[in-house]
């Protein structure tokens, strides 16, 4: 946006759930997290219709271990975490391809996020660590960062954005990207 940019409300949604992040999946549609809701990962349209997404990979209804999620639009990829299965997947849903990445280096992965050229960036909270991967699910990097309980990522070009949940030393860290 530019400097001189306004923001204005277009429209509010009500919906029936808990959202915790939200990505763009087209023009008219986002994909929503809703950590432990029955189902974990949905869509919502921007007349308020609900919806499901579909793939082998996503948990059935009786699953609510996902954490977060976010839609890679270059790849055309749905990645989300299960936390308590130290498991990141990759749901490409075009051709309905999937991964799954476990990893030493993932050790209760938190959010998620879209990173540069259809990487992912994954908070892994339990090795206090940013893992990066490449579209492909291949672990390129892991960066230890000196942030407990790391939960959120952020990635721009620049510019990547940690925080924690850590009660009595709550945070927020910039990094520079070189």
């Amino acid at each position: 946006m530019a400097e001189d940019s306004v923001i204005t409300l277009h429209k509010t949604l009500t919906t029936s759930f808990d959202c915790s992040s939200i990505s763009p999946l087209d023009t008219d549609t986002f994909v929503v997290s809703t950590p432990y809701n029955k189902p974990p990962v949905r869509t919502i349209g921007v007349h308020g219709n609900e919806g499901k997404i579909q793939h082998k990979l996503l948990p059935d209804e009786t699953s609510s271990n996902i954490c977060e999620s976010a839609f890679i639009p270059q790849t055309k990829t749905l990645v989300f975490s299960d936390q308590l299965q130290h498991t990141v997947y990759m749901c490409e849903l075009t051709s309905g391809d999937g991964r799954v990445i476990v990893n030493d280096k993932i050790r209760g992965p938190r959010r998620v996020c879209a990173g540069p050229a259809g990487t992912v960036f994954v908070c892994s909270m339990g090795t206090d660590s940013v893992v990066q991967l490449s579209p492909q699910g291949d672990v390129l990097r892991s960066h230890s960062v000196d942030v407990r309980y790391l939960f959120a990522v952020s990635v721009s070009k620049d510019r990547l954005v940690l925080s924690n949940s850590c009660t009595g030393q709550k945070m927020i860290k910039l990094f520079s990207i070189v």
